[in-house]
């Protein structure tokens, strides 16, 4: 293995709602591309990121592999040890003291050093659709599928057409016209119910 390089993605504001962590990872791919992030591990930053709970990291952590990274990660805050702090094989008393003190350090120093820093704002993330095959293949839900007459490059204009004929979509159509004949519910990602509201249930 060699040392991976490293890729902070920022994600800075607040989220609109109706807006979740599957689209901020979904809008980041679509930004850096499937393979943006290969051989790098991804530190997720940004107040969009220190706002979520450790289900919603884990969403965009996860993904990060389907950007070619090998890893992703959320530096070390509250949040974390609150989510640790009394599960099965966590320290506890004087020990628990230790370990969290220990696991605070493991943050990015303020003056680290990236190989690339891209920056997203979190309101400019709508809820986003994957019209093909890829992750990378996604539009905000007010956009349009990509025409693949448009697109110079002849690679990217094939992988889109394959994906269109694969899909049964027509390049320029607005993601809003597609009319839904089935609906599969089920996760790749992170299937997990946040606590506090299967508590409240």
């Amino acid at each position: 293995q060699k040392k991976s390089k490293n890729l902070r993605i920022n994600v800075t504001g607040k989220l609109l709602t109706g807006v979740t962590s599957k689209d901020v990872i979904l809008q980041t791919i679509g930004k850096i591309g499937t393979a943006g992030g290969t051989g790098m591990v991804i530190e997720y930053a940004g107040n969009v990121i220190e706002n979520l709970n450790i289900e919603q990291r884990m969403t965009i952590c996860n993904m990060s592999i389907e950007a070619g990274a090998r890893a992703g990660l959320v530096g070390v805050d509250d949040t974390t040890l609150g989510y640790i702090k009394g599960r099965p094989f966590a320290p506890s008393g004087e020990d628990w003291d230790q370990a969290a003190n220990a696991w605070r350090e493991l943050v990015s120093d303020h003056d680290a050093m990236f190989d690339r820093i891209v920056e997203l704002e979190g309101v400019d993330i709508e809820p986003q659709v994957t019209w093909g095959t890829s992750p990378e293949m996604v539009v905000p839900i007010t956009g349009h599928i990509p025409d693949p007459l448009k697109e110079l490059d002849e690679i990217k204009r094939s992988n889109i057409k394959q994906a269109l004929d694969y899909m049964g979509l027509t390049g320029g159509m607005r993601i809003q016209e597609i009319k839904l004949d089935c609906v599969f519910i089920g996760s790749c990602t992170n299937s997990r119910i946040e606590y506090q509201k299967a508590r409240r249930r």
